[in-house]
């Protein structure tokens, strides 16, 4: 267990949450193929200036079984989600499987919010897991995460 056990943690989810989505409820990409990340309204603003939480990212992105992105494109695409917020991002988890795989790191499974409370030492209890559909409460909840909040509630736009 690391030193840091008690720390509070800040669970987002990815796209729909922190990012905005295409058509098909999955991340964007350019001519190229490269995954496109605008920042949905309030993100950066709301985001930016926590210091008191460890602040996480759990995403499930089927795209990569499908053979639509590499792991590492969507590595690179958190990583400039970090870098928009100001480098704020503890760390990040990546489901990579579809429904049928039946993992315990795709959403709504807890593996990937309890695999990262295991390394820094969060305290779930008093933790917050914020998300944009149905599977991320239910993620919250088989996890012991304390709070569920929907995103659109806790970035409340002016």
């Amino acid at each position: 267990m690391a030193d840091n056990a008690g720390n509070r943690g800040l669970f987002f989810d990815l796209g729909g949450t922190l990012v905005k989505l295409d058509e098909n409820r999955d991340l964007p990409a350019d001519s190229r193929g490269k995954v496109r990340i605008e920042l949905l309204p309030g993100v950066a603003e709301t985001l930016r200036p926590i210091r008191d939480h460890l602040i996480f990212i759990v995403t499930n992105q089927r795209g990569i079984k499908r053979g639509r992105f590499t792991r590492e494109q969507v590595e690179a695409a958190i990583a400039e989600v970090d870098a928009q917020l100001g480098d704020i991002l503890t760390a990040w988890e990546i489901c990579p499987h579809g429904p049928e795989d039946g993992c315990g790191c795709r959403k709504p499974q807890p593996g990937m919010v309890t695999e990262l409370a295991a390394i820094y030492g969060v305290d779930l209890a008093e933790s917050t897991l914020i998300g944009d559909q149905e599977v991320d409460e239910q993620c919250a909840k088989a996890a012991g995460v304390g709070r569920f909040v929907y995103a659109d509630q806790f970035f409340k736009t002016v």
